[in-house]
C-alpha cells in the first residue's frame, strides 16, 4: 500500500504529465502492410464461412515460387489435382488433400466435420463435382483480399477449368514459367477436427503499375485514314496448310498392305520437344515442342536463334528421335518427286496431324 506522501508525489506525476502532453495530438498506431500469410487466412476462412458455415484454424500458410519442374513435387499425397482458368488463358493449378476433400464432403453431406478416419481410396471426377464450389469461392476471396498485397496481384479472376485425374499430364498443360505458389495447412471444424492440405499455382508476372496521367489534356488522335487493299495483305491472309510431325518410320509393302482397322503400329521412341512442322512437300518450317492448349494438340516453335540445350522447353531423360532430311534448300517438287519414286519400294508412313 502507497504511503501519504509517496500517492502525493504520484499523483503531481500524473498531472504534470497530463499537462506537459495536452497541446500534442494524439498518435493514431500506423497500419502494417497484409502480409500473403494472413490475406490468404482471410480468404479461406470467408470462403467457408460462406459456403458451409464451417469454422477453420490455418496452421500454417506459406507463400513461395516454384518452376514448372517443382510444381509436381509440392503437390500433397494421393490430392484431387483441377487446373484452374485465368484471365488472358492463363492457366494455373489447384491441389486438395485427400483430408482436405474428405472434410469438404462430410460438411456438405452431414453437416459438420467428423475425425472418423477415412479409407483411402482415389479421387474421382465426382469428388471434383462436389469441390468445384468451394475451388471458385477460395480464388475470388484470394483475388479479392491478395490484390493489394505486392508480387499477387496476378491471382485475380481464375476459375475452376477441369479435373485431372493423373498428375504427369500437368507437365505438358502448363507453360514453362515460374510460378507464385500457396501452400496451406489448415485445421477443419469445431467440435471434431479434421487437418487437410492445399496447393495453389499461379504464373508469376511482374505487375504494372498504371502510369500517372500528364498535367496537359492530350492531343485528339488523329482520325485513321482508309488504306486500299493491297496484294500483299491479300496473300498474307491466303490460308496455307502445314502438318505437324511427331515421328516417321519406313515400313515394307507387305507390312504396308497388310494394315486394317485396329492392327497397332510400333513407333520408335521420340522426344515430344523435337515436334516438326512441315508444309505438304515434306519442307522443314520449324521445331516446337507438343503440348496441350485449351482441350487440343498444341506446339509450342523453338526459338532459332537459341541453341536446342537452352531452349526453355527441353528437357533431359527424353531419348531423342532422328529428324528426316532438311528440305528447305532443296526444290520442293524434286524433293516430292523422289518421295513417290522411294514409296514404290518402301512405303513411307509420317504420322502428323493437320494444322
Amino acid at each position: 500500500m502507497a504511503q501519504p506522501g509517496q500517492a502525493g508525489r504520484l499523483r503531481a506525476l500524473l498531472q504534470a504529465r497530463a499537462q506537459g502532453g495536452k497541446d500534442k495530438p494524439a498518435r493514431l498506431p500506423q497500419p502494417q502492410p497484409l502480409s500473403p500469410a494472413r490475406a490468404a487466412a482471410n480468404a479461406v476462412g470467408r470462403a467457408l464461412e460462406r459456403l458451409y458455415r464451417l469454422p477453420v484454424l490455418p496452421i500454417d500458410i506459406q507463400s513461395g515460387a516454384a518452376t514448372l519442374a517443382e510444381l509436381p513435387e509440392l503437390l500433397p499425397d494421393q490430392s484431387l489435382l483441377v487446373v484452374l482458368q485465368g484471365p488472358g488463358d492463363q492457366i494455373g493449378a489447384m491441389a486438395l488433400g485427400f483430408d482436405t476433400v474428405t472434410a469438404l464432403i462430410e460438411v456438405q453431406a452431414l453437416g459438420r466435420v467428423t475425425a472418423r478416419p477415412a479409407e483411402r481410396r482415389k479421387l474421382t471426377r465426382s469428388d471434383a463435382a462436389i469441390c468445384v464450389d468451394f475451388v471458385n469461392a477460395l480464388m475470388a476471396e484470394l483475388g479479392a483480399e491478395m490484390g493489394a498485397v505486392e508480387g499477387f496481384g496476378p491471382i485475380q479472376g481464375y476459375r475452376y477449368a477441369t479435373y485431372l485425374d493423373d498428375p504427369r499430364p500437368l507437365v505438358l498443360m502448363l507453360e514453362d514459367r515460374p510460378y507464385r505458389s500457396l501452400s496451406f495447412e489448415l485445421r477443419f471444424g469445431g467440435a471434431e477436427t479434421r487437418d487437410g492440405r492445399i496447393l495453389i499455382a499461379v504464373p508469376h508476372k511482374a505487375e504494372v503499375r498504371p502510369a500517372a496521367p500528364p498535367a496537359a489534356a492530350a492531343l485528339p488522335a488523329p482520325a485513321a485514314v482508309p488504306q486500299a487493299p493491297s496484294l500483299a495483305g491479300a496473300m498474307a491472309a491466303a490460308p496455307v496448310e502445314v502438318v505437324g510431325v511427331l515421328c516417321r518410320r519406313t515400313v515394307t509393302l507387305g507390312e504396308l498392305r497388310a494394315l486394317v482397322p485396329g492392327r497397332l503400329l510400333p513407333l520408335p521412341r521420340v522426344n515430344l520437344a523435337e515436334a516438326r512442322l512441315e508444309t505438304r512437300d515434306g519442307q522443314l518450317l520449324a521445331t516446337g515442342k507438343l503440348g496441350e492448349s485449351e482441350g487440343c494438340h498444341a506446339l509450342r516453335l523453338h526459338d532459332p536463334s537459341r541453341p536446342a540445350a537452352e531452349q526453355p522447353s527441353h528437357r533431359a531423360g527424353l531419348s531423342p528421335v532422328l529428324p528426316p532430311a532438311d528440305l528447305s534448300g532443296s526444290d520442293p517438287f524434286r524433293a516430292a518427286a523422289d518421295a513417290q519414286a522411294a514409296a514404290g519400294e518402301k512405303g513411307m508412313v509420317g504420322l502428323g496431324s493437320g494444322a
